[in-house]
């Protein structure tokens, strides 16, 4: 009996080892699989002067099958056109407003996009747990379809703001629009800002982008006079960091 006990008891324990040991393996390699399904709805947006030089580069997002837009409103300020190039290179113009929350820096968009967006991901409104698992996509520096990974750090309220999710996946500017998604491939925030620190940046909660309320679309910079978008480009020159491999 007591020989028994003691062969059983290894097994069990070296079970849960395998079990345990087995978690983080599975986790990782459906992360390469969530990224190929939600990628394809992020953008690089690029904002253009009145000589058509580029002067601003962010990211977004499609967030309905429309082909409507999310992305940080500074990420088109002060620009006197606008246009998104998809993941495959098309490039299209943004052709409208539809809804504005400066406060939150969020900025609601219509693009003129042939038969809608081939892909959109879904905004959650669940105000995400601490510690919670998300990735980043957008375009840091015009490096484009870029990822990062990090952590839900901390829910904060910045004064006169609202609202805003701290994380540790890293950004940098271009990243500013681009989403924040969970690992059920939800958009559960929109990147915003960084602060000098180790990895403190800042996403506008998913929430405050369904509060976004829609209206009449405002007509954008690079129309004609009767308010039809122009055609899309076969390209754009986004200008690209200069570096340097040691």
């Amino acid at each position: 009996m007591s020989s028994l006990k003691i062969g059983i008891a290894p097994a069990i324990l070296l079970l849960v080892l395998a079990s345990a040991g087995g978690r983080p393996v599975r986790a990782q390699e459906s992360l390469p699989t969530l990224i190929k399904e939600i990628i394809p709805a992020v953008v690089t947006v690029v904002g253009f002067n009145a000589q058509g030089k580029p002067i601003r580069i962010g990211s977004g997002v499609f967030v309905d099958p429309q082909g409507c837009l999310i992305t940080n409103l500074h990420v088109i300020k002060g620009v006197a056109r606008a246009e998104v190039r998809l993941p495959k290179g098309e490039i299209y113009p943004l052709t409208g407003m539809v809804a504005v929350d400066p406060k939150a820096d969020l900025v609601k968009l219509t693009v003129n996009l042939p038969g809608g967006a081939p892909h959109y991901l879904t905004v959650s409104s669940v105000r995400p747990e601490i510690g919670e698992r998300v990735v980043v996509l957008g375009s840091p520096l015009g490096l484009e379809q870029t990822v990062s990974e990090g952590l839900v750090s901390a829910v904060r309220t910045i004064k006169d703001r609202g609202e805003f999710l701290q994380t540790s996946a890293p950004i940098s500017p271009g990243s500013s629009g681009g989403p924040v998604v969970n690992m059920q491939g939800q958009v559960i925030g929109i990147a915003t800002f960084q602060v000098r620190g180790q990895n403190i940046n800042f996403a506008v909660p998913g929430y405050r982008v369904l509060a976004l309320r829609d209206g009449p679309p405002r007509p954008l910079p690079g129309q004609d006079a009767g308010g039809k978008a122009l055609p899309p480009r076969p390209g754009v020159n986004v200008p690209r960091p200069q570096m340097q491999v040691n």
